[in-house]
Formats: C-alpha cells, structure tokens, sequence
C-alpha cells in the first residue's frame, strides 16, 4: 500500500514523533509526507521517508465570526492545495494525523476521492464545534483512529460508531542493559549538575497549563519540607501559543519563591527521552484529562516507576497499584503521597517497574501499534468513491484494565 500523511504543520510534538517512529514499523507500507517546511520535513528525511513540502495553515478554534471565517478560508486554501497534489499521485489512502489535518483534508474529499482517515490524538472539542466536526467526519471519513478509548467515546455517534477505531501509541522495547542505565545516570545527572545518590523525579511533556508542571513543583516543596534528597527535571518547550511562553515563566518565578531554584532544573527540549528516564528514579504525569500520555509508556519499556493522574487515556495504559499509581488531578497532597509510597518502598518500586514494563510488552508495543494501523489501513483502501463504508473496526485490545 501508499499511503499519503498530512501533517498540517512543521512542529514536532507527540503525535508527530508517534508518527514517524509507527511508520518506521511498517516496511510493507511506502509513505509519503505532506507539511510545512520545517522541523517534521526534515525529521522524516532523516529516517529515508519520502517528503514533499506544502504551505500549511494554522487556525484557532473561535467564536468570533470574522476570525472563524478566515480561519475556514486560510484552512480551504490549504486544503485545496493538497487535494490537488494527492489528486495527481493518487496513493491508496490517505492518513491525516490530526483533527486539524483532517478537516483539510476532508474540505475536497469530493475533489481527490481517496479513502480518508484521520487520526486523533486530543480530546474531541465538545458542543456547536464538536458536533460540527463529528458531521464532516461522517460525510468524508472512512476511518477515525483514537489513541485512546476516552478519545474515542468523545467521537462516538451513530453514524460515526462503525468506523472508530482504537490504536493506542507503541513504544519501543528493548533488552534492559544496566550497565547503558547506569552510564546515562552518570552522563545525564552530570550534565543537570544532580547528585548520582539524590533521588530525581521527571516531567516530559509541552510547557502548557493543561500539562500542569506546578502541581509537579508544588509536591517537590511539600516533601522537601520532610527533609527528602530529592530534585526535579521538567523537560520540554512551550510550542505554539504565548500562553504557553508566559506559564514557562510563571513557572520558574514559581521555583523562585519557593526558593528551589537548586533543586529544579528546566532542562528545555530533550531527543533523548529514553536516556532521561534511565537517569530519573519516577516519571511524573500531572495533566488534566491527557489523552494518552506517550511518555509514560516509554517511561514503563524503561522500567521507570509511573506516577500520573487518573483522567483521560492514562487509564487505559495504568492499572493502579500495579503497573503505576494514580492520583487525582489538581491534588497535590495525593500526588505528594503517592511519591512518598515509591520513594519508601524498594518492593513497590521494584513491582512497579517489572509491571509496568511487561503492560508495555503486552498491550502497547510499537510493533503492536503498527499491525493495527495497516489493518487500518487496508480496510479503507478498497473504499475508493465509498464514503462512510468501513471494514470491521480494531477491536479494542485484550486485557486492557480501567
């Protein structure tokens, strides 16, 4: 099979990474990716995957009449854009790795009439918006692929039910080589000036309010109060909105106050995730309602003890108490605790890492992810000029535990 990827833009966050490493396990299936100019383009090149360039266009969802107008009008110029060049190569289907992508996409599916997928990695919007985008789907669509089950019984609706299709994201598992973790403990914490006998808890992710990095610096507080050893890694960037800029700062003024500055390090963008969660002791996840969360299951392939909050998909990947623990979002004193309970315990800590690990190995492997995918894939390339008709659904996996 060819299958075309759309990427309405050249940033590179989960969804993204997800898509180019999920690729890189399909050798049967030829790709080819359509974005912007930029970071994403040059990432897929770098891994042999063939590219073309298009002027992408990015919109926000508004209730402002004139912005929401030229909004659809820079997001239909966009999207013609594409349809005409996917028209001409004509590949077996399309894969659009968004919403956003996907509604491009979806503006001239009259026009190329090539079976269309969109994958969603985010909440469905709820309300006027969401009923509006579940409507395009289910007028153009031929598979909707959720990375969770809460994503997916946010797109659920009659007409759409039988093309939904649940693909958790993969991570990669490789032999634990301890003698590789300790040589990352040594370079990493080195590097982040952390002692190697303190004890060091992470928080991967996008520098954004949703993501909740205070809740990770406010339990640090609380349990230096109890004379612990511990230090804190926040690792990511603030991408897309200055909202996203402002709260990086309110973040570091926030360490200030608290006078940690000596014990929180912002490490910024990191590529080499892997490496960190050897370094770190417990990888942190404080988000409200994440749809799935990417780097605990890279953290558990790893072996790194998980804590996370109970909302949205994270649920899906952690069955409390055994392969992670589980806290409510917002709660600070709970997840202060729940750090404690690791931190305290080397049997719950060991458990949970030996746990955690084989969840992965059982239900969240890349190789796993990628088989789903293709049998995506191959139930809509026979759909050409069919819209709405669908092969059996990717059934939701054995044992996954709420």
């Amino acid at each position: 099979m060819r299958i075309a990827l759309y990427n309405h833009t050249s940033e590179v966050s989960g969804a993204e990474i997800n898509l180019l490493l999920t690729a890189a396990y399909m050798p049967q299936t030829s790709f080819v990716l359509y974005a912007p100019e930029g970071e994403l383009l040059e990432r897929a090149r770098s891994q042999g995957m063939e590219t073309i360039a298009l002027p992408g266009y990015s919109a926000k969802l508004s209730m402002n009449p004139i912005r929401l107008l030229k909004g659809a009008a820079g997001m239909a110029l966009a999207g013609w854009r594409f349809a005409s060049m996917v028209k001409t190569a004509k590949p077996d289907a399309i894969h659009a790795n968004s919403v956003r992508a996907g509604i491009m996409a979806s503006m001239f599916r009259w026009y190329h009439q090539i079976p269309l997928a969109w994958h969603l990695h985010d909440m469905p919007p709820r309300g006027i918006i969401g009923r509006l985008i579940r409507t395009l789907a289910a007028g153009t669509t031929q598979a909707l692929i959720a990375i969770s089950q809460p994503v997916l019984e946010g797109m659920k609706s009659r007409t759409l039910e039988n093309r939904l299709h649940l693909v958790h994201n993969g991570a990669i598992l490789r032999d634990q080589d301890e003698l590789a973790r300790r040589y990352s403990k040594k370079e990493i914490r080195g590097e982040l000036q952390t002692p190697m006998e303190s004890s060091v808890l992470v928080i991967v992710g996008q520098i954004t309010p949703w993501k909740r990095q205070e809740d990770a610096i406010h339990a640090l507080n609380a349990l230096l109060q109890e004379e612990r050893d511990l230090y804190l890694w926040i690792v990511g960037e603030p991408k897309f909105r200055m909202e996203n800029e402002i709260y990086l700062e309110q973040l570091k003024l926030l360490v200030s106050i608290l006078h940690m500055e000596d014990r929180v390090r912002f490490t910024g963008f990191r590529e080499d995730i892997d490496e960190i969660c050897n370094a770190a002791d417990m990888l942190l996840l404080c988000s409200e309602n994440e749809p799935f969360g990417r780097v605990i299951i890279e953290a558990m392939a790893k072996g790194t003890p998980v804590v996370a909050t109970d909302g949205g998909g994270v649920s899906d990947i952690i069955k409390h108490g055994v392969s992670g623990l589980l806290y409510p979002a917002k709660d600070v004193e709970a997840l202060a605790a729940s750090i404690g309970s690791v931190l305290d315990d080397r049997k719950l800590r060991t458990s949970l890492s030996i746990h955690g690990r084989q969840r992965i190995e059982d239900f969240f492997s890349i190789e796993g992810a990628a088989e789903k995918l293709e049998r995506v894939y191959a139930g809509i390339a026979g759909t050409h000029q069919r819209t709405g008709v669908n092969a059996k659904p990717v059934e939701r996996a054995r044992g996954i535990a709420k």
